[in-house]
């Protein structure tokens, strides 16, 4: 059986009653600003994350959004990937970074939180796909009653206007309550809610951290600022008053530079003056490149001078300098970028053009100067004769 149309039409509520009702098992995709996938066996949840979909893996999002892990452990996450056939809720569990509980805790949290989402989606498409077995490509099962996560969905729906009502900024900040925390009564993630609260983060920073999803950590601290144990601070009003006043005469300030067209003529016409003065000897060097006029010809040196005479002054030449040091990093720049994809630096600097990774002015103003490229080591260093 494949069922497909608009969420419009036919939204996740009603989708995942068919589904639970029916025990359907198969693959239910939906398709709005991001794809999202619920795999079902038999009328239950047994994944989001399917191997087949191109979508970033729902796992990792929702451990990255909310602090799970440094970026030490990702690194090495990442590693282990490399080198390993591992899918990433196997390699949580080899390098101990999650128990098993914890895992099949953290998705389900993902599950619930797609479905939150999936819930409020009125805009978007829905296809899904029945099979006769169990769907093949699942990773890491899970088992989640399909009623109960749609009205834990409904639920949520029903409850995020108060909680936006409750938190109008993620720049509201926390302090201690008249009433003492029942340490002994939370869980793990209410601990750590608190502790941060109490830190002196601001709510979006305590979402970011809070090892749970956003809808959860804001539930969590309505919780606590009912019990008494925690008061909400909003931010500061006039500093937000006096931001919008600063961006105000900054504003004023451009019109009136604006209403001042003769001002702002004579005044590029002084810089533009002034910059043909200082840099007309550079036309008269042996490479007309402006900036990096060529010393003057040997044959003009006087006495016993060993060094030739340039057309630059000190200023001129410093800059002069500067650009050949700036066309050097970029050709470096663009060398490693051509390295990094092939494998091997370019046979010349074409082909770095060709690719895209070389403006054609830099290029040419490089075959003016006269550089020479050399690929050495079959391709794994080059050479730049200045």
């Amino acid at each position: 059986m494949a069922l497909k149309g608009q969420l419009h039409d036919f939204n996740l509520a009603e989708i995942l009653q068919l589904i639970g009702t029916q025990q359907k098992s198969g693959f239910l995709v939906l398709e709005g600003h991001r794809e999202m996938v619920f795999v079902f066996d038999k009328g239950t949840l047994i994944s989001t994350r399917d191997r087949r979909s191109e979508a970033p893996d729902p796992l990792e999002t929702f451990l990255r959004n909310y602090g799970f892990f440094t970026e030490t452990q990702w690194a090495h996450i990442a590693y282990i990937r490399q080198n390993a056939t591992l899918d990433l809720a196997e390699i949580l569990l080899s390098e101990e970074l999650l128990s098993k509980p914890e895992l099949d805790a953290v998705l389900q949290n993902v599950a619930r939180e797609m479905a939150h989402k999936g819930m409020k989606m009125r805009r978007g498409r829905y296809h899904f796909t029945a099979t006769s077995d169990t769907p093949p490509g699942v990773r890491w099962r899970i088992a989640m009653d399909v009623q109960g996560l749609l009205m834990e969905a409904a639920r949520r729906v029903d409850e995020e206007a108060e909680l936006v009502r409750l938190f109008p900024s993620q720049a509201v900040t926390f302090v201690a309550g008249p009433k003492p925390p029942a340490a002994e009564t939370m869980s793990p993630t209410a601990k750590r809610i608190i502790k941060l609260a109490l830190g002196g983060r601001p709510l979006g920073r305590i979402i970011r951290l809070a090892r749970t999803d956003s809808f959860a950590t804001r539930e969590t601290l309505k919780r606590f600022l009912d019990s008494g144990w925690l008061e909400m601070v909003m931010p500061e009003a006039d500093g937000q008053t006096d931001d919008h006043d600063q961006a105000g005469r900054r504003k004023r300030h451009r019109q009136r530079d604006l209403r001042s067209p003769l001002i702002s003529t004579i005044a590029v016409l002084v810089i533009l003056g002034f910059g043909a003065f200082r840099w007309a000897p550079l036309m008269f060097g042996e490479v007309a490149l402006i900036g990096l006029a060529a010393p003057a010809p040997a044959h003009l040196a006087t006495g016993d001078q060993a060094t030739l005479i340039s057309w630059l002054d000190e200023g001129q030449q410093a800059c002069r300098d500067l650009r050949l040091r700036q066309l050097q990093a970029e050709i470096g720049e663009a060398a490693r970028q051509y390295q990094s994809t092939h494998g091997a630096y370019p046979e010349g600097l074409e082909r770095l053009v060709q690719e895209g990774l070389l403006p054609r002015d830099t290029w040419r103003t490089i075959d003016r100067l006269g550089w020479q490229y050399a690929r050495l080591e079959s391709g794994q260093s080059y050479r730049l004769a200045l």
